[in-house]
């Protein structure tokens, strides 16, 4: 059975969704003790405490304002963040155009206005941009001029080229006027799925991506399913969320290799939010148990998720090829050096941190299990 916390969230999200009533959680909600510490601890697990409020804020009569308050809280701060950081955006893609790098916004704000019709009604962190890959070198001359510290730039000055092969953005931040972490990624690709599929965004969006045309609901929800479902395996409900309202506005043609992402957002919104999606076809029952778990239950204190979301992966794929390829593509993700191979330490050749990463995973495991 569920606690009760958990299926205030899930009903939260429903009546967001219209799935179910505003009197069905009244209802539940005055039925029974509920520790509304917890409620908001889920609701900012899964980055939904501006929805959860805006639903919430309707049942002042039963809801205690302290809990009310701690929502309130949170999404006022969140509003100002999300309107000065669409200023500071603003101001940074007018100065990538003023030298030649074409950029424009990707998810975040833009997504939560087009598809929540509010910037402040999802939770972000960072701005993402996309950017072409051969202007990478722009981008952070610009970044570096306006005070931003680029995350793994040894890494990038050093081996540039392998950088851009296996790291799909830049990343800059530094410390904003309200005390906190202000962070850039500029995107020249969708993100990595650790499979024998990859995508660029001009199969997602067409050869005009960059144009300044407007994103449909349809070129979100086909990056959405890469990002949400092909590398990520729906993490938390605000992944779910914005699947099932971008749903309403379909149906979409997708790329069928897709397909199966699609279904499983399918199976896992019905279940848990009420989404009348009806799946195309089987989802592997040991992925929808696993994914589940990791929705409803709280982590464990020495979780390791690239661990847990390879097993994830692995379930998902029903052929014994598709298995070995899946398990390739990790093996060979563990064994490449990355940023931090190189940020620790400098060898003549870059060949040599292939002996030195084995070598620091396993002292992380050793410590890990200490």
């Amino acid at each position: 059975m569920r606690q009760p916390e958990v299926t205030i969230l899930l009903l939260c999200c429903r009546v967001y969704l219209q799935t179910s009533s505003i009197s069905t959680l009244c209802t539940y909600i005055s039925g029974r003790p509920v520790n509304w510490q917890k409620v908001y601890g889920l609701c900012a697990r899964h980055r939904i405490r501006p929805v959860a409020f805006h639903v919430l804020n309707k049942l002042k009569d039963i809801v205690p304002p302290e809990a009310l308050q701690l929502f309130k809280a949170y999404c006022r701060e969140f509003s100002v963040f999300a309107f000065d950081r669409k200023m500071v955006t603003e101001h940074i893609v007018s100065r990538l155009r003023q030298q030649g790098a074409t950029a424009r916004f990707y998810k975040g704000m833009d997504f939560s206005q087009l598809v929540y019709n509010d910037i402040a009604m999802r939770e972000f962190t960072d701005m993402d941009i996309i950017i072409r890959e051969d202007q990478v070198s722009t981008v952070v001359s610009v970044m570096q001029s306006e005070g931003y510290e680029m995350h793994q730039e040894k890494y990038f000055s050093i081996y540039p080229d392998h950088f851009k092969d296996h790291i799909k953005e830049v990343v800059f931040g530094k410390p904003c006027a309200r005390g906190k972490w202000l962070s850039f990624e500029f995107h020249y690709r969708p993100p990595e799925t650790l499979t024998s599929v990859q995508y660029r965004f001009d199969q997602l969006l067409g050869s005009d991506y960059l144009s300044g045309r407007p994103f449909t609901y349809e070129d979100y929800y086909r990056l959405m399913l890469v990002n949400n479902g092909a590398s990520d395996f729906y993490p938390h409900l605000r992944s779910l969320l914005d699947m099932a309202l971008l749903y309403d506005h379909g149906p979409y043609k997708i790329p069928p290799e897709l397909q199966g992402f699609e279904d499983l957002w399918m199976q896992l919104a019905s279940g848990l939010l009420g989404v009348p999606a009806i799946a195309s076809g089987p989802v592997p029952g040991k992925t929808c148990e696993l994914l589940m778990k990791r929705l409803l239950e709280d982590p464990p204190p020495a979780e390791n998720k690239f661990l847990q979301l390879a097993f994830i992966r692995l379930s998902f794929m029903t052929s014994l090829k598709a298995k070995y390829a899946v398990f390739v593509q990790y093996i060979r993700f563990l064994l490449r050096p990355n940023g931090e191979d190189i940020m620790r330490l400098r060898l003549p050749f870059f060949f040599l941190y292939y002996f030195t990463k084995p070598f620091r995973l396993t002292l992380g495991l050793f410590r890990r299990s200490r």
